[in-house]
């Protein structure tokens, strides 16, 4: 990279050609690399690329201004690739590396790569955000966007919206909580979400076996946290619903039958993981990334994110290291956001960053065959974490 400007540079990317001998087999062309990025919002005194497999890049860029390690996964999600929401336990909760999810997920999955996904609680592990796997809803949707995959396996970044409506003795009651915590108002978990309710405060529980229509087990009102049936679910009036919704509860009966309704919109995903906040939309960065969180949030730090190009067909998955000075200091929310437009997105969406961090690729002589690309900053080294991203071979969905 000599001789360019000390500005911002264009990448460049040798292409390797295959020259056959005379009398020799003739052998098949090396599989292209994605296609490069024009520029990138600073100067750069390192850029390797690789092919991880055909359709997916993995590259590496390292910007001295910052100075910023940058990870960069580039999927051709044409090329008969799926991205897929992973959860290392049974539930919700549980926390587990990203690279061990993934390694977990190779055993019956070709994995390409993968990052860490949502924010998490760190008491429980579970999502803060959607964490859909597999059409099944694990932790449902709040306020925040997603990244989520259609049928077809196409990305979007949405708000997703859970509708949701409970049916006693002819009157209806809407609600917008699955497997989400409300406490003002109406919620429904199921078994996706575990085996118990979380303890919760004067809560009314209604535990309830079966489906269309649902029959009531028990009402509980301790703090304790009700078992949630295989085949039914929970629910639940948070502890400042109002006293109408509140009283519609208690004057249920064991034995009592009612029907609940749920669905997602504007579509129900086959996988999704969430984020905050959005950083590119429409190809243009978005005012969220100057005012998400509390100022701490928006410094330079280690980030996750995803781009979506190509109407979803390509996915662009980076992890920037940070905290870790003379090597990277990691980017602020608007960096990011810039690196990820330069990068080729249309829309972006940020995940999990700090010591959670963690960018996995395919690579044979590495034990497991998955190497995890950047460098985590807690001290520790790679962080366990809420859930995973992971990419695998197969046309279309699972």
């Amino acid at each position: 990279m000599k001789g360019l400007p000390n500005t911002t540079k264009f990448l460049w990317f040798a292409t390797v050609a295959v020259v056959g001998c005379a009398g020799a087999r003739p052998t098949a062309p090396a599989p292209a690399p994605a296609p490069a990025p024009g520029v990138v919002p600073f100067s750069t005194d390192s850029i390797n690329s690789a092919i991880v497999a055909q359709g997916v890049t993995r590259r590496y860029l390292h910007g001295p201004a910052g100075p910023w390690a940058v990870h960069v996964l580039d999927v051709d999600l044409t090329q008969c690739y799926s991205a897929v929401a992973v959860k290392g336990a049974d539930g919700a909760a549980g926390r587990m590396r990203t690279s061990t999810m993934l390694g977990n997920l190779a055993a019956s999955r070709t994995v390409v790569g993968g990052v860490n996904a949502d924010f998490f609680s760190l008491a429980s592990g579970a999502p803060t955000g959607a964490l859909v796997s597999n059409g099944r809803v694990i932790t449902g949707p709040h306020t925040q966007p997603v990244l989520a995959f259609d049928s077809a396996g196409s990305a979007h970044a949405v708000v997703l919206r859970a509708n949701g409506s409970v049916t006693i003795g002819g009157v209806q009651r809407d609600f917008h909580s699955w497997n989400h915590a409300d406490p003002a108002g109406l919620a429904w978990y199921d078994a996706a979400w575990g085996r118990t309710m979380d303890t919760a405060t004067s809560a009314i529980e209604v535990v309830l076996d079966g489906r269309d229509p649902s029959r009531v087990v028990s009402i509980d009102t301790t703090n304790a946290g009700a078992p949630i049936p295989a085949n039914g679910g929970v629910l639940i009036a948070g502890r400042n619903a109002d006293t109408t919704v509140r009283a519609m509860l208690l004057a249920l009966r064991v034995g009592d039958t009612l029907r609940i309704a749920l669905s997602l919109a504007p579509f129900h995903p086959r996988d999704a993981v969430g984020g905050r906040p959005m950083l590119v939309r429409d190809s243009a960065v978005v005012a969220e990334v100057e005012t998400e969180g509390q100022a701490s949030f928006r410094l330079r730090n280690p980030r996750t994110a995803a781009g979506i190009a190509r109407n979803g067909k390509r996915l662009i998955l980076v992890v920037v290291d940070g905290r870790q000075p003379g090597y990277s200091d990691g980017m602020t929310l608007r960096e990011t956001a810039d690196l990820l437009l330069a990068l080729g997105a249309r829309d972006a969406i940020n995940l999990d960053g700090g010591g959670s961090s963690a960018m996995v690729y395919a690579d044979p002589a590495a034990a497991g065959g998955l190497r995890v690309a950047n460098r985590p900053s807690d001290p520790t080294g790679e962080r366990s974490v809420g859930d995973a991203l992971g990419i695998v071979k197969g046309c279309g969905g699972r």
